[in-house]
């Protein structure tokens, strides 16, 4: 899987390292690094977690500094305690496989390439740094003051690979802030404490950001977005003492038109989260591939824009998706007042248990696509609620075709609010409480679907819609006996059109067609 994730994942991305080759390096050549190797033990440093050893890796920075062209910091196997986080410069590898780097204070966090006064803009600052192995534990349990654990900011070339992070403080584990060309591959997320109070659902392992006042303290605060990230090979999970981030990557901030492109998040693994799985935010051409992602407590893949900006050319594909307690599957949303969705592809998921609003839920995008996704199981949180397997909303001209849909408390297919001219084809639809597809706007496409066991309607237009078109579709064994009908046309839809539909097997008492439309036309259907 990490081969197929990185080579899938590696258009547009040119590391520090010469892409691909050092992405995929064996642990001692990519600790080489290239240039001067600088030991931390040849500092004074002991690695037996008995004593403080900041003296001796400000000692080991200070040797790093003084190195013309790229160096490596070695950090050899043991546990070291650090009052003070390194602050690493331009070109530098650190090698801590083995080892593990213990904060002993409310100290910050424990590595970051900016200082947090000098002013750097747009992609200017200290880049070309890989980040290789080690435990990095930020003991939030007991300092609790909020931080991340690693950070990088106005910077270009970034790779943090085969990292653990341990009990970060209501922060993030790997902060990307104005970030172009990184990549966090094989790294585990472990445990997360709300630390000063903030709550875990906001803060994501990897948080993808642009340089803002109040988001982290590296100025320029400039609005530069991140570019070219990749995360792959990944695992988030609570820890043993502590609970979940609230989402294996994404932001919760940003800013007004200000967009992240080209991020690419494949073949990682969410076993549990706070909110989400992967949190789609302000991201624009961007991929979310082959993850599996359990056990989210609100959406699996969430794509949204805190401060109202589009999304656009996102593609979700190939994710398996199971357990979501109180939310979506794979949602996108657009805040009060914000700008429209464009070009988002859905296809070819996996999404099983999925409890609260809907399999798949998206609503004001322009260019979506559902296709070859497989749903099964969709739990209502009420009696009366309404878990869809797939719900479309405010989106003209959708396609929502191919999808396996089945087990469902409440509708196989919704769409509804504005999605006019939206196509819904060959679809198969297997046992749904309420109906198996509901068309509820104008200019519907209803085509060669299969519709199995559905308790109400196997297919109901309505919501006042014209011009429907209902064709070609099988309708079979439906639940409800005299509740049930086949196709039904509601009062107030105009001009519908039923063609070639085969309703011969929609079981016993089953009404084949209710019309209480205007000017339905009805041709060659099998009753």
């Amino acid at each position: 899987m990490e081969r197929r994730s990185l080579m899938l994942a590696m258009g547009g991305f040119v590391g520090a390292w010469g892409g691909a080759a050092v992405l995929g390096a064996a642990p001692a050549a990519a600790a080489a690094g290239g240039g001067t190797v600088v030991d931390v033990t040849a500092h004074g440093a002991k690695g037996d977690g008995t004593a403080d050893e900041t003296a001796a890796f400000k000692s080991a920075l200070l040797a790093l500094k003084a190195v013309q062209g790229p160096a490596t910091l070695l950090i050899p196997p043991g546990t070291y305690l650090t009052g003070t986080g390194l602050v690493v410069g331009a070109g530098t590898t650190v090698s801590a496989y083995g080892a593990r780097i213990v904060r002993t204070g409310d100290n910050g966090g424990l590595l970051k390439n900016f200082d947090s006064v000098t002013p750097v803009s747009g992609y200017q600052g200290a880049g070309s740094i890989a980040v290789l192995g080690g435990t990095w534990d930020m003991r939030g349990g007991v300092f609790t003051k909020q931080s991340d654990a690693i950070g990088f900011a106005h910077c270009e070339g970034v790779l943090v690979k085969d990292c653990t992070f341990v009990d970060t403080p209501s922060a993030h584990a790997v902060e990307l802030n104005a970030v172009r060309n990184a990549a966090v591959v094989n790294c585990v997320f472990d445990g997360h404490h709300p630390g000063d109070g903030a709550s875990l659902t906001t803060k994501e392992a990897v948080q993808i950001t642009c340089a803002t006042e109040g988001n982290l303290p590296a100025p320029s605060y400039d609005s530069t977005p991140c570019e070219d990230i990749l995360i792959t090979g990944c695992v988030l999970r609570p820890g043993t003492t502590t609970g979940p981030f609230g989402a294996l990557c994404g932001d919760h901030w940003g800013a007004k038109g200000v967009a992240h492109r080209r991020i690419r998040v494949i073949g990682n693994t969410v076993e549990k989260s706070g909110a989400y799985g992967v949190r789609a935010a302000d991201w624009q051409d961007s991929v979310i591939a082959d993850n599996t992602i359990r056990g989210t407590a609100s959406h699996a893949v969430y794509l949204n824009s805190p401060q109202g900006n589009a999304l656009s050319g996102i593609t979700v594909s190939g994710n398996t998706i199971e357990g979501i307690e109180g939310g979506g599957g794979i949602t996108a949303t657009v805040p009060t007042g914000g700008a429209r969705h464009r070009a988002v592809t859905i296809s070819g998921n996996t999404i099983t248990s999925v409890k609260g609003e809907a399999g798949i839920y998206a609503t004001q995008t322009d260019g979506l696509t559902i296709s070859r996704n497989t749903v099964t199981t969709t739990l209502r949180t009420s009696p009366t609620g309404n878990c869809q397997a797939v719900h479309v909303q405010n989106s003209p001209n959708a396609l929502v075709v191919g999808n396996s849909l089945s087990d469902v408390q409440g509708d196989g297919i919704g769409v509804d609010s504005a999605a006019t001219g939206t196509l819904v084809a060959d679809n198969t639809v297997l046992t749904a409480t309420g109906h198996g597809i509901s068309a509820g706007v104008s200019g519907i496409t209803v085509r060669g679907n299969r519709v199995t066991g559905a308790a109400a309607y196997a297919v109901r237009v309505g919501g006042n819609a014209a011009g429907a078109f209902v064709q070609d579709n099988t309708v079979s064994a439906l639940t409800g006996g005299a509740s049930s009908v086949a196709i039904g046309v509601m009062a107030g839809s105009t001009d519908t059109w039923l063609v070639g539909n085969d309703l011969t097997g929609r079981g016993a008492g089953v009404t084949a067609i209710v019309d209480s439309g205007a000017a339905t036309t009805s041709v060659r259907n099998a009753v």
